[in-house]
């Protein structure tokens, strides 16, 4: 037996295998990918209030006032 037909043979498990543990993997992999990108997009944001409220004359305690405004505790 050729090694073309014992991956015709048993075809059906190959790829179910392939596909359970590969899809696995891919989903974990995207998903820390997309939550470490949603935060660099929330980091940057809050950068850039910082920079305006800085260029716009704030103070300190005024932009850390702002920035923890509706954070619970």
């Amino acid at each position: 037996m050729s090694i073309e037909e014992a991956v015709a043979k048993d075809l059906v498990a190959v790829l179910l295998v392939t596909f359970l543990f590969g899809g696995t993997a891919l989903w974990l992999i995207v998903g820390t990918l997309a939550e470490h990108l949603r935060r660099v997009w929330a980091a940057e944001r809050v950068a850039g209030l910082k920079q305006s409220m800085i260029e716009a004359g704030f103070r300190a305690d005024e932009i850390v006032r702002v920035l923890n405004a509706g954070r619970q505790e």
